[in-house]
C-alpha cells in the first residue's frame, strides 16, 4: 500500500464513523418510535401524536450529540441520578397503577390479571389455563413466568415483582455498557419516556419483566464461561427457568448456542445447554400434566391466532418461525460478542412479530395498537446500537472500562478494569 493510499484511508475514517453513527441515531428513533407510537395515536390526536413523535425523535437526535461529547469528555455520570430515576419510576408506578386497577383507560391490559388467576388456579389445585381474564383473554405467560411471581402473590401484590427485576435491570446496564452516560440514556428514553413501556411498567404488566430477568440471565450465563464449570452450573439453570416465561425467548438460544460454542469447549457447551433445556422442561411441564406435551402445544397454539390476518397460502405459522430460525443460525458463522447475540435475537423476533403486528394494524381497530409486542425487537436492538455507537467513539482509558475486553460481560470484574478491546 503507497502512502497516498494510507493516507486516504486514515482520512476515510472519521467520515466512515460518522455515518455509522448517524445510521445508529436513526434505527433508535425507529426504535423507539415503533414500541412508543401507538398509545400517542391512542390516547392523542393525529396532529398531537405525529408532534410527539416528532419531538421525541428530535429529543433522540440531541441527546446523541450529548452522549458523544460526555463519552469523549469521559465525564462520569454519578450513581445518583439512577436512583433518581428509579424514584422517578416508583412515583409513576404509585400514580398509575391505581388508575389501572380501576380499568377506565379504554379498560387497560390484562397481563398482571393474566398472571394472578394463573397462580390462583394453581393455588387451588386447578389447570391455570383453563381460566379468562377480565377482559375474556386466555392467559398467555408460561410457568416460568408464574415462578417468578409466585413470591409477590403470596404477598398479594404481584405487580410489585417489577421493581425487584427493574433494579436488577438497572445493574446490568451499568455492566454492559462502557460509560454510566449511556445507560443513563437508554433506561431514560426506553423506560421512564416510552409511554408503552412505562404503561406496562407502572399497570403490573410482565410483559417488559420477562425480556429484563431473561436478559439477566444470559449475561450471567455468558459471564459464567470465563468461570469454572461450578459457576455455570446455576446460570445454566436460571437461563432455563426464565426461558420457561415466554415462547418467544427460545429463539435466543441459537445465537447463544454460537456465543458459547465460541468460548468454550464442545463437552460443556453440550452440558450447558442439556441443564438448560433440563431447567426449561422441569418448571414448564409438570403444570400440563398428565398429558404435559399435548397441553403445552395447545397452549402455544394460541399464538396461531395472532397471525389470522396473514394469508394462509404463505403458510405463516411455518414460514415465519422457520425464516427467524434460519436468521439466527447466521450467528454461527461470525464472531460472536453479547451485544451481537443481542442484534440476532432482535432480527429474529422482529421476523416473527412484525408481520402479524402489522396485519392487526390494518385490518383491526381493536387491534391496531398492538405495536407493544414489538418491544422484544426494539430493546435488545437498542442495547446493540447504543453499545456500538460507544464503540465508534473515543477510546476507553482504564479507570472507565467496567467490563473485559468483550466489554458486556455481567459477572464481577476487578477492581482494576480492562482496557476495553476496539
Amino acid at each position: 500500500m503507497t502512502a497516498s493510499s494510507k493516507i486516504a484511508l486514515d482520512n476515510s475514517k472519521p467520515q466512515n464513523q460518522s455515518l455509522h453513527r448517524a445510521l445508529l441515531i436513526v434505527s433508535l428513533c425507529a426504535a423507539w418510535t415503533l414500541t412508543s407510537a401507538a398509545p400517542l395515536w391512542k390516547y392523542l390526536s393525529h396532529t398531537k401524536a405525529a408532534a410527539a413523535i416528532a419531538l421525541g425523535c428530535i429529543g433522540i437526535v440531541l441527546a446523541m450529540f450529548w452522549l458523544d461529547r460526555t463519552n469523549r469528555r469521559h465525564l462520569q455520570i454519578g450513581l445518583g441520578w439512577f436512583l433518581l430515576l428509579f424514584l422517578l419510576l416508583t412515583a409513576a408506578f404509585a400514580v398509575l397503577y391505581p388508575i389501572s386497577l380501576k380499568h377506565t383507560l379504554n379498560r387497560g391490559g390484562d397481563r398482571e390479571d393474566a398472571l394472578r388467576i394463573e397462580l390462583n388456579a394453581v393455588h387451588h389445585h386447578q389447570y391455570p389455563y383453563a381460566t379468562r381474564t377480565f377482559l375474556g383473554n386466555p392467559p398467555t405467560p408460561l410457568p416460568g413466568a408464574m415462578l417468578f411471581a409466585a413470591p409477590f402473590f403470596a404477598i398479594g401484590h404481584v405487580a410489585w415483582q417489577n421493581f425487584l427485576w427493574l433494579a436488577l435491570f438497572f445493574a446490568f446496564t451499568l455492566r454492559f455498557f462502557r460509560f454510566r452516560a449511556t445507560a443513563l440514556l437508554f433506561l431514560t428514553l426506553f423506560l421512564l419516556l416510552a409511554p408503552a413501556h412505562l404503561s406496562d411498567f407502572t399497570s403490573g404488566g410482565d410483559y417488559l419483566t420477562n425480556f429484563f430477568y431473561v436478559t439477566i440471565a444470559v449475561a450471567l450465563f455468558y459471564s459464567s464461561l470465563k468461570t469454572s464449570i461450578y459457576a455455570s452450573v446455576p446460570a445454566a439453570l436460571f437461563l432455563g427457568i426464565t426461558l420457561s416465561s415466554r415462547i418467544i425467548y427460545a429463539l435466543i438460544l441459537i445465537p447463544l448456542l454460537a456465543l458459547t460454542s465460541q468460548r468454550t469447549s464442545r463437552i460443556r457447551t453440550a452440558m450447558l445447554f442439556a441443564l438448560v433445556l433440563l431447567a426449561a422442561c422441569a418448571v414448564t411441564l409438570p403444570t400440563f400434566v398428565p398429558h404435559p406435551l399435548p397441553k403445552l402445544l395447545e397452549q402455544l397454539q394460541q399464538n396461531a391466532l395472532k397471525l389470522r390476518y396473514i394469508p394462509h397460502a404463505v403458510h405463516p405459522q411455518i414460514t415465519l418461525p422457520l425464516l427467524a430460525i434460519l436468521v439466527s443460525c447466521l450467528s454461527f458463522f461470525i464472531p460472536m460478542n453479547l451485544p451481537r447475540l443481542f442484534l440476532f435475537f432482535s432480527v429474529a423476533t422482529f421476523i416473527l412479530l412484525a408481520p402479524f403486528v402489522a396485519t392487526f394494524a390494518l385490518y383491526s381497530y381493536m387491534l391496531r395498537y398492538a405495536f407493544f409486542y414489538l418491544s422484544v425487537s426494539t430493546l435488545p436492538f437498542s442495547l446493540w446500537a447504543l453499545s456500538r455507537y460507544e464503540s465508534l467513539g473515543p477510546p476507553v482509558t482504564p479507570h472507565l472500562s467496567a467490563l473485559e475486553s468483550e466489554k458486556l460481560s455481567v459477572g464481577p470484574t476487578d477492581q482494576k478494569a480492562r482496557i476495553l478491546q476496539a
